[in-house]
């Protein structure tokens, strides 16, 4: 274990130092991933959920995550991810995690797209999102299907800062969107 610690931690700092196309976070997934954490539960190793606090914890990034019971988007109100929860801005989004007030914390934020990704499930789609995890936004189709939604990360691009990064957990894909869309969120927290 530590020599996979090791090595990892040199291919973190080598990637970053020397600006490889480098993904630390599907490095990372690749060697815990087929590893499973709470017996029988499917849950990747290093990832616990705390049902009392409505939290997912990630041991690996040393993240907490928002993990709040939610409705049918159809359903108005929402209440997932806190009782006023919607869909919103990018603005919104960030100031609804600043804002934040639960667990017993209120040092929440918007994800970044890395940290994002680190909870997709890639032997998962409909939602592609780490079994820890209970609640995944969702719109039921003209079908009556559900449709896995869009969540924000707070990476924005560079060169237009009128798009920022997105996940889709229906597939768990990252792609550019504009800020003025109204997407979900899910507030994070370093511990």
């Amino acid at each position: 274990m530590k020599k996979i610690c090791f090595a990892l931690t040199l291919l973190l700092c080598c990637g970053s130092a020397f600006a490889f196309d480098f993904d630390p976070i599907g490095t990372v997934k690749k060697a815990f991933g087929s590893v499973t954490g709470e017996k029988g539960s499917g849950i990747t190793a290093g990832f616990s959920r705390d049902d009392r606090l409505e939290v997912v914890k990630d041991d690996i990034y040393r993240l907490m995550w928002q993990d709040q019971q939610f409705m049918d988007s159809s359903v108005s109100p929402l209440s997932a991810m806190g009782d006023k929860y919607k869909e919103m801005t990018y603005a919104e989004a960030v100031r609804y995690c600043g804002n934040l007030k639960f667990a017993g914390f209120d040092d929440w934020r918007l994800p970044t797209i890395n940290e994002l990704l680190s909870i997709t499930d890639d032997t998962r789609v409909r939602p592609a999102i780490n079994k820890a995890f209970k609640n995944v936004a969702y719109k039921i189709n003209d079908e009556g299907e559900k449709r896995y939604d869009w969540y924000w990360s707070q990476t924005k691009s560079a060169g237009d800062s009128s798009d920022a990064r997105i996940v889709d957990f229906g597939d768990g894909n990252g792609f550019w969107f504009v800020v003025s869309g109204r997407l979900f969120v899910r507030c994070v927290r370093q511990y």
